[in-house]
Formats: structure tokens, sequence, C-alpha cells
């Protein structure tokens, strides 16, 4: 999917947090995990993201959204908010790091089945490595 790069004012913003929880039968332990779903506009164009934390970007800050454009808008990659030249999304190393290590791991146990769905898992984080690299060399231009 090709990426797209769009710089404007930011409007609409709206940060979403949701909460998840999942519980042990055994144990009674439950685990909760929260996420944040940014929406927001660049221009005339919709924006939304996908983060574990937050990001510093309020209407009338001055955006570049570096991302995959969908039917819905743009599914940011890589967001700077140009009003304080802070950049916000995964690094490159770290899902590179997951990429090669789940890989590996699928690679070397391909003879029982856990290596059949850890090898795609892997292959599919290379491609989202290679997508992270792209977007960091259209946000450097």
């Amino acid at each position: 999917m090709a990426l797209t790069k769009i710089t404007g004012p930011v409007s609409n913003f709206r940060e979403e947090t949701k909460v998840t929880s999942t519980q042990t039968s055994n144990s009674g332990f439950t685990q909760v995990r929260t996420e944040k779903e940014i929406n927001f506009r660049v221009g005339n164009n919709p924006v939304s993201m996908k983060m574990p934390k937050g990001i510093e970007l309020t209407d009338g800050d001055e955006a570049t959204v570096v991302g995959s454009d969908t039917r819905s808008g743009v599914k940011a990659i890589l967001v700077r908010n140009d009003t304080i030249g802070m950049i916000y999304g995964m690094s490159t190393w770290y899902v590179m790091m997951w990429a090669v290590i789940l890989t590996g791991l699928g690679l070397a146990t391909i003879p029982i089945f856990i290596g059949v769905l850890l090898t795609p898992l892997g292959l599919y984080l290379f491609y989202k490595g290679y997508q992270l690299v792209q977007a960091n060399k259209m946000m450097a231009t």
C-alpha cells in the first residue's frame, strides 16, 4: 500500500481510550490493557492513529502525517507536531527486533505447528518495519 504525506493545521482533535481486560479462570488474575485511538483532521483530510500512549497535539497546531491512504482517510504511521517538533509513532528498531525474533523462532519450530503461525507473523512485522523506514524517509524530506 502506498504511503502518503500531508501537512496542515490540525482540527477536530479527539482522543479516545479503549480499555480491554482478560481474566484467567484458574487464578482469578485480571489483566487490563489500554490503547489510545486518536482521530483528527489535517487540512481537509481525516486522520486516525492507534498508540499505546497519548500524543501532544491540539487544534490549531501544524502537523505532518505520513500514513497509508484508505477510503475513510489516512491511517497514520508517523505524526510530527511541527509546532513543537515532536514525532510520534512506533520505533523502527523495536518492530524489526520483534520481526527477527518471531521469524527466527518460527523457522526453528517449523517441524511443530507453532512455527507455521510464528513465521508469517514475523514476515508481516518485517513488512511493517519496511513501511516505518519508508515513513521516516518521507518525514525527513
